[in-house]
């Protein structure tokens, strides 16, 4: 991995900082990628009400396209969980994308409603899961940062 590996990654963190301004280049040997803000509170703001000042971003699509806001887990359970999002526009259809790898390859529908909570159910404890929000309507398609969960 390289500078301009890292630096392709925006995001790929979920919009945590993995390094402080003054650690950024730490142990890799690498210097702080062009562009990339001095310190936390002007970095990329992830999804979700953790601790990174400024708070949740917003996902959007082509003009017209739901967007997606205020994904969240509630419920956490041992083998359930829920999605909770908002949605700025009555979908045609929106369904949780989840599993244990990147692929998400389990579903679970949600509704047209522009805010839902998904339960997901028939969980494995203590695994990590990765899932995104996913909302269609007659524009297209809209997609939420891939984001992760652990249950009880």
């Amino acid at each position: 991995m390289n500078g301009a590996d890292i630096e392709l990654q925006v995001g790929a963190a979920q919009g945590l900082w993995t390094h402080s301004p003054v650690d950024w280049s730490g142990n890799e040997g690498l210097t702080k990628a062009a562009g990339w803000p001095n310190n936390a509170s002007q970095s990329y703001l992830g999804q979700g009400t953790g601790t990174h000042p400024g708070g949740a971003i917003t996902q959007s699509g082509p003009t017209g396209v739901p967007v997606i806001t205020n994904v969240s887990v509630s419920a956490l359970g041992t083998t359930t969980a829920s999605i909770t999002f908002t949605l700025s526009s009555t979908p045609t259809s929106s369904r949780i994308n989840y599993g244990t790898t990147l692929a998400v390859a389990s579903t679970q529908a949600g509704t047209t409603a522009t805010q839902q909570t998904v339960a997901l159910t028939g969980l494995t404890t203590k695994v990590t899961y990765y899932y995104q929000v996913q909302a269609i309507n007659a524009t297209g398609t809209a997609l939420s940062q891939l984001l992760t969960f652990t249950t009880l």
